[in-house]
């Protein structure tokens, strides 16, 4: 789904890239709307834990958590495809086609990234690092869109420098800078 989206993965040929036979999908999954959820579920997972791991180190400061999440995100976005990806966007990019239970459980993935990422601001704020004036749930939005724009971008045949202007100007603008300093 990372590699050709919800709409060009087939289940027919997913299965068949495994050797798992169509009925046995269908003994765990009622439809590839459910197969995408418990893929959405089991990522949401795996990159929540992640992120809880990092945003609570205490051995770095708030704004150092900040600027480490923006390189794993890069670093997971190109680490198991052959083309930048993040399954949340994908997803995203399909939801005319998505039933309601599929949507609401991509925005309530997206809404525990931002929560996640808002609180670590909030943190970075109260220390000093980050600029008060930004709201912290607006500024996390911010970054998030930033992000997918990035996968988008690198996709594209941006490659890496995509994320870097990501790092760059997030960092630069949670400082209250333009963009100039270097991330």
């Amino acid at each position: 789904m990372l590699e050709q989206g919800y709409d060009g993965t087939g289940i027919g040929p997913l299965l068949a890239s495994v050797a798992v036979p169509k009925g046995s999908f269908y003994h765990f999954f009622a439809s590839k709307q459910h197969f995408a959820g418990a893929v959405l579920d089991a990522y949401a997972a795996q990159y929540r834990r992640q992120r809880q791991e990092l945003f609570t180190d205490a051995g770095l400061s708030p704004l150092t958590r900040i600027a480490r999440h923006l390189e794993q995100v890069e670093r997971d976005s190109v680490a198991d495809a052959d083309v930048p990806g993040c399954l949340y966007g994908a997803l995203a990019q399909a939801t005319p086609g998505l039933g309601e239970e599929l949507r609401a459980q991509l925005a309530a993935v997206f809404a525990s990234w931002e929560q996640d990422l808002a609180a670590l601001i909030l943190e970075a704020q109260n220390a000093g690092e980050v600029d008060r004036a930004l709201d912290p749930v607006e500024m996390a939005a911010h970054i998030i869109d930033t992000y997918e724009g990035a996968v988008i971008r690198a996709r594209a045949g941006d490659g890496p420098a995509a994320f870097a202007r990501l790092r760059k100007f997030a960092l630069a603008l949670l400082r209250g800078g333009a963009g100039t300093q270097e991330a």
